[in-house]
């Protein structure tokens, strides 16, 4: 009785808005989202979406190995994995197939964020949605990290356009030198010597994540910089999708933004 009693509770708080809760991505979906699509990496936390709209689930690895990864999640909590699929390509879904993709916080994992968003544009129906929310960096793990320019998201899609991915993971040693020595320390307490990693053991550390290409947030972003890098997708490289919305979430900590492709696309 009691444990029912307090997880009420808790699920209470987090819909009032009192601290920060997911209660705008619940409005926002139930504003934009229709019909059928697909959500990257929900894992324990899938979207709420409205009456009616049906939603397949995109991971890396299968459900029971996301239970077995992640033993301090409730494991009847974590969804069915319908796609077996690098959610950053969505190599195996069909163009123009889904009413909308729903990523939150899966886009600061990408190194080549501009060709993720081309990626999931790709698989929408015109009048197709984009469901994106990203952490901002000044309010999570990611404090005392430069934000990452425009121009970088800009050279990081060309060098991969054009061949040139090697590139890319050089490029992308920073962001792990970042990681280690900023965002790592600041996530846990216990990890407080990694701010005085240098030299060598640095560079060795660096090396063993780039070279098997470790998954952390590459990029770092404030409201106005997710805004920056949203207009230019929608103005440079595909531009039969628009802004709709960018809101607030979770008390400041994160940005949400909609992003519709034009129903006369294709037409």
């Amino acid at each position: 009785m009691a444990t029912r009693f307090l997880s009420s509770l808790k699920a209470a708080v987090k819909e009032s808005g009192i601290f920060p809760s997911y209660l705008a991505r619940k409005r926002v979906a139930a504003q934009f989202l229709r019909g059928s699509g697909l959500e990257i990496g929900a894992l324990h936390f899938p979207l709420q979406v409205p009456p009616g709209v049906t939603v397949k689930y995109v991971d890396y690895v299968s459900r029971e190995e996301n239970i077995r990864k992640f033993p301090e999640l409730d494991a009847a909590s974590i969804v069915p994995t319908d796609y077996l699929e690098d959610g950053f390509t969505l190599a195996s879904i069909p163009d123009c197939s889904q009413d909308f993709v729903i990523a939150n916080h899966v886009l600061e994992h990408a190194s080549n964020p501009l060709q993720v968003l081309s990626n999931w544009a790709r698989v929408l129906r015109p009048g197709g949605t984009l469901f994106i929310s990203v952490p901002i960096g000044s309010r999570c793990f990611d404090k005392g990290r430069p934000l990452t320019p425009l121009q970088h998201f800009i050279d990081d899609y060309e060098l991969v356009r054009d061949g040139a991915s090697q590139s890319l993971d050089e490029r992308n040693r920073l962001h792990y030198r970042e990681w280690l020595t900023i965002s790592t320390p600041n996530s846990d307490a216990r990890n407080r010597h990694y701010r005085n990693l240098a030299g060598e053991e640095l560079e060795s550390l660096v090396e063993a994540m780039s070279a098997s290409k470790a998954e952390i947030h590459f990029h770092v972003f404030s409201r106005e910089s997710f805004v920056t890098l949203l207009d230019y997708f929608t103005t440079s490289i595909r531009s039969d999708f628009s802004v709709k919305a960018v809101i607030r979430s979770r008390g400041g900590a994160e940005s949400l933004a909609i992003l519709e492709r034009s129903p006369q696309a294709g037409r």
